[in-house]
């Protein structure tokens, strides 16, 4: 765990505010963080990680309702599709949390190499 940091957080402090609003602060973590590789590693997941759930939430919610006025059936699975992802990123993200709480590096799946890249 680093403990250079340029906002003047603790590693943990800074990695637990990355994860707070999912993509968001990740993001905003990422831009003001300059030197601990801790806090940019989990500045970088929750970008790549929890905003590709986001993202994916999002596209079958709208495809939900752009399937309204087609099937009532399609609508209604592609409804329960996007609260599944949606249930399934805040299960993600509160093992995030959690992890980062403990001092953990935890390489969340298919994310992790992204975050190495980015941070």
């Amino acid at each position: 765990m680093g403990t250079d940091s340029s906002t003047g957080l603790q590693p943990k402090t800074g990695a637990l505010l990355a994860y707070l609003a999912w993509w968001v602060t990740g993001a905003l973590m990422l831009a003001v963080e300059r030197r601990d590789r801790f806090v940019r590693f989990h500045a970088a997941q929750a970008l790549a990680g929890l905003g590709a759930v986001w993202l994916l939430g999002a596209i079958v919610y709208l495809l939900a309702f752009g399937l309204l006025s087609v099937s009532a059936t399609g609508f209604t699975a592609m409804l329960w599709l996007a609260l599944g992802i949606w249930a399934a990123g805040v299960g993600l993200w509160i093992v995030c949390l959690v992890k980062v709480v403990r001092g953990e590096q935890w390489r969340m799946p298919l994310a992790a190499g992204v975050a190495d890249r980015l941070a």
